[in-house]
């Protein structure tokens, strides 16, 4: 799905849960742009542009009279009652806010890596970089918490990791410069890096049939990342040629409890014996818990985590898994935020890494007696 065009405004097609109050903000800042001086368009037309229905964008209308923006309508075209206004300059910054939920020290090792390095590379240009952690910017709805950052906080530019759709549609609306560390959801056009986790699925879905797995399943936390969609999009690509190949995509809460439950309904009825877990601190539980249920992991059920991390080299049976290879994301992460910076606007750019698969004693071929 494609962004539509207002003029000089880029409208981004609107996502998921909060449809209406997302169209209301596109409409909005393209008032404030100064896209319709008068008048807006009529809603056959607004609808085609944004993709959305009727029923949708007249929830948004009704949001945007009541708030004073567009005068209601009587049969003819609404009328803009505030005009075009001059955003406030903003003061020149060296810094370059990197905004996380989760405090660097509760962060992945990976993730740690990460931050290090670009610290280190965006200093060596004369930047700042700048941590920030607000989980509240990453909940269902950020927009005052990200309005409270921003106004303390003047950036060149911003790198969020982890991102909600809600939170890349304010940076994308508010047109600020920032790079996304990971998956860009639908609609949203600003500048990401991340692991191309839709090859990834595929890779893994294939690593599991060529040793005779049909009973598939991918496990992932109960939260909408757009690498959790891409990854499942990927491992179910796979499987639709081969025949008899069943994927199952199982979610948990993120607890040991959680994580266990929803193996126990992977292993009752027909179980599934290939698994594709998110996340190295869960792909650790899964094993550990498979093991105490009594599976014999490798053989019975075997495991890829989507995810590698230091600690998993510690870890018996030896894990199949991902690993990125941190130097080089760095360096394209730092290229991309000090373009970013540097150029003061927000350009479209996507850059996919694929990680190197590491085998281990986890992933194991289906004996033909299961």
């Amino acid at each position: 799905m494609t962004g539509s065009t207002f003029g000089p405004y880029p409208a981004p097609v609107p996502q998921r849960a909060t449809l209406a109050a997302q169209v209301r903000d596109v409409l909005r800042e393209a008032i404030r742009q100064g896209t319709w001086p008068e008048n807006l368009p009529g809603e056959l037309e607004l609808s085609r542009k944004l993709q959305v229905s009727r029923m949708t964008l007249r929830a948004a209308l009704r949001m945007l009279t009541r708030e004073g923006w567009v005068s209601s309508s009587q049969g003819r075209r609404r009328r803009v009652l505030r005009r075009k206004t001059q955003p406030l300059p903003r003061e020149s910054s060296n810094r370059i806010v990197f905004l996380t939920a989760v405090p660097v020290d509760r962060m992945r090792s990976l993730h740690l890596l990460h931050v290090d390095g670009l610290r280190e590379k965006l200093a060596l240009a004369g930047f700042e970089l700048d941590v920030q952690v607000s989980p509240t910017c990453f909940s269902s709805r950020p927009d005052g918490a990200l309005e409270k950052i921003d106004r303390e906080h003047p950036a060149a530019a911003w790198v969020v990791m982890n991102s909600t759709v809600q939170l890349q549609t304010w940076f994308m609306v508010r047109r600020r410069p920032c790079v996304i560390v990971g998956a860009r959801h639908p609609g949203i056009t600003l500048p990401s890096i991340g692991t191309d986790y839709h090859a990834l699925g595929r890779h893994a879905a294939g690593q599991f049939l060529r040793r005779r797995h049909r009973q598939l399943a991918v496990l992932l936390p109960n939260e909408e990342k757009a690498g959790h969609t891409n990854t499942v999009d990927g491992f179910r690509a796979a499987c639709t040629a081969v025949e008899g190949a069943v994927v199952r995509v199982v979610r948990h809460d993120g607890t040991p409890a959680g994580l266990r439950n929803s193996l126990r309904g992977l292993l009752h009825g027909t179980p599934a014996t290939g698994l594709l877990v998110a996340l190295p601190q869960f792909t650790i539980g899964a094993v550990t818990a498979l093991l105490d249920l009594g599976v014999r992991v490798g053989r019975e059920v075997s495991l890829i985590g989507r995810d590698g991390d230091a600690f998993l080299d510690f870890v018996t049976p030896t894990v199949a898994r991902y690993d990125i290879n941190v130097p080089l994301f760095v360096q394209k992460l730092s290229r991309m935020v000090l373009t970013t910076a540097r150029g003061g606007g927000i350009l479209r750019n996507d850059t996919f890494l694929l990680p190197e698969f590491v085998p281990g004693e986890t992933l194991g071929k289906l004996s033909a007696a299961s």
